[in-house]
């Protein structure tokens, strides 16, 4: 669960590490699994709470939480969290010996639809749907809440073995015009399903890319080897707007209980028959790519006058 930040380098007001709520709101959006804001969100609440901290203990509360590619959970026993990252949706945990610098192993959690991680005193009771608990030192617990059971953690002592065929990070100095622009030429059909292949922009989404192709005027549909240059160039500085603009807001609150403070309000994604903020045209929601979509007809046209069009002010 990703909680208010008071910055990089102090921790948020305690009344933000009251218990869990569960939020009442649910939106058209809220089937959407957490993406890189979402989940980057929650690396920094946990990076403020547990580097540092050595691991007493862990209990797998539900067995297939843990997947079969990793090794022993006993091997947790005894490590030290020496630093918490981010990589694509995926949250990496590098753990390294009680004494010593050298990593180790690396336990990934990916949240998937409903998965949550939050860190509360070991004396709370364990809530209902706690599938993984890692104990430390300092009273305090890790534990990992998913209502659905999709949510996945591995423990390996190879990240590739995770994140080995992850593509590039949208918001990575690698991620240029022009490196998008080769990645698109590579690639046929709709440009929608493109950039959620995890294969070749890793942490994309389907609210973010909704948000991004609308930023961009760029219909979903569009082909992505057919995209000009201009075109690109507005969906490259798109992207990365949405991605850093829902950081700062913490993430889309999808009213499932994973990102509970996220304040990022998307603009077309989860809007359907309301207008466009931009142009005032009533949003339409389609199926592209098996995932629900959400487009405003008239911004976005498939003709080549859109494709060729600049970012659209918001």
């Amino acid at each position: 669960m990703s909680k208010p930040l008071a910055g990089d380098g102090a921790l948020a007001p305690s009344v933000f590490d009251e218990k869990r709520r569960v939020s009442r709101v649910r939106r058209a959006y809220s089937i959407c699994m957490p993406e890189l804001p979402e989940v980057e969100s929650t690396v920094r609440y946990l990076r403020q709470r547990v580097e540092g901290l050595a691991i007493q203990g862990c209990s797998v509360l539900w067995k297939r939480t843990l997947s079969s590619v990793s090794v022993g959970e006993e091997l947790l026993k005894g490590k030290r969290i020496a630093a918490v990252t981010r990589r694509g949706k995926y949250i990496r945990i590098d753990l390294a010996a009680l004494k010593g610098a050298q990593v180790t192993h690396h336990l990934f959690f990916h949240l998937r639809m409903s998965g949550s991680l939050e860190v509360v005193p070991s004396a709370e009771a364990i809530a209902r749907h706690d599938r993984l608990i890692l104990n430390f030192s300092n009273g305090k617990d890790l534990r990992f809440n998913d209502p659905r059971k999709f949510g996945r953690a591995y423990l390996v002592d190879d990240p590739n073995a995770v994140v080995g065929d992850l593509g590039v990070e949208p918001l990575s100095r690698g991620f240029t015009a022009g490196k998008l622009g080769d990645l698109l030429a590579l690639r046929s059909g709709a440009i929608k399903p493109v950039l959620l292949n995890q294969r070749i922009i890793s942490g994309l989404g389907n609210i973010y890319v909704d948000e991004a192709l609308w930023r961009a005027r760029i219909h979903p549909l569009v082909r992505a080897e057919d995209l000009e240059e201009r075109a690109v160039h507005a969906l490259y500085k798109s992207i990365r707007h949405v991605l850093k603009e829902a950081i700062r807001l913490q993430g889309t609150d999808s009213g499932d209980g994973v990102v509970n403070y996220g304040s990022y309000r998307p603009r077309v994604c989860g809007r359907e028959g309301k207008p466009c903020k931009r142009c005032r045209t009533v949003i339409e929601r389609s199926v592209v790519g098996q995932r629900g979509t959400h487009t405003c007809k008239n911004c976005q046209q498939r003709g080549p006058r859109r494709v060729r069009s600049t970012v659209g002010r918001t």
